[in-house]
């Protein structure tokens, strides 16, 4: 295999895995956050810390690679992505929510480095094969996607029926707040 498509190849299993760390992530976070958070309307916080890590990152993710590379981009990217997943640990194990946030704000930070496989997969091979190349990374990310779903459903610690119930409960609580919050707003106005 010559090494442009070697690279592509290894790109798009990249993406693959990025994709199944964002769907377990995504599907976790806010079951974690509703278990860690005193006031249960923060529980998707994490998940919002996630994307916002990864906003604020991603001009400089793009920066230091014009840098250093993007070899070495990439690895900082994957180490910063190991120590948010150790900090996201930890809260865990301390039951932190605040801490956990954090940990999900630098664990976006792989996220937004991540989103530049396909961009290297472009810059790594010819012109007649760029199109098919970052097609081939995006379908990893596809494929990613898909079975971290599936880890999620088969690791999940309880059943779905328990999950879903709690999820409704989670929402029902929200609107709670909400609709009690707009209730004393609406009377501090009047």
């Amino acid at each position: 295999m010559e090494t442009a498509k070697k690279n592509v190849a290894v790109l798009a299993t990249c993406q693959a895995l990025l994709f199944t760390n964002n769907s377990t992530a995504i599907a976790l976070n806010g079951l974690a956050g509703y278990a860690l958070a005193a006031n249960k309307a923060l529980a998707t916080l994490p998940v919002t810390a996630w994307v916002i890590g990864g906003a604020l990152s991603t001009l400089p993710a793009s920066l230091l690679m014009k840098r250093i590379g993007r070899r070495a981009g990439f690895t900082v990217g994957a180490l910063t992505g190991m120590l948010g997943a150790a900090i996201c640990s930890f809260a865990l194990y301390l039951e932190n929510f605040w801490f956990f946030c954090f940990g999900t704000m630098v664990f976006g930070v792989y996220n937004a480095v991540a989103q530049y496989y396909r961009f290297a997969a472009a810059d790594a091979v010819s012109a007649d094969f760029k199109a098919k190349a970052i097609s081939l990374v995006l379908a990893g990310g596809l494929v990613g996607g898909i079975i971290g779903a599936g880890v999620a459903l088969l690791l999940a610690p309880q059943s779905g029926r328990k999950t879903r119930k709690q999820i409704v409960d989670m929402t029902d609580d929200v609107r709670d707040y909400a609709s009690g919050y707009a209730k004393k707003l609406k009377e501090k106005i009047s």
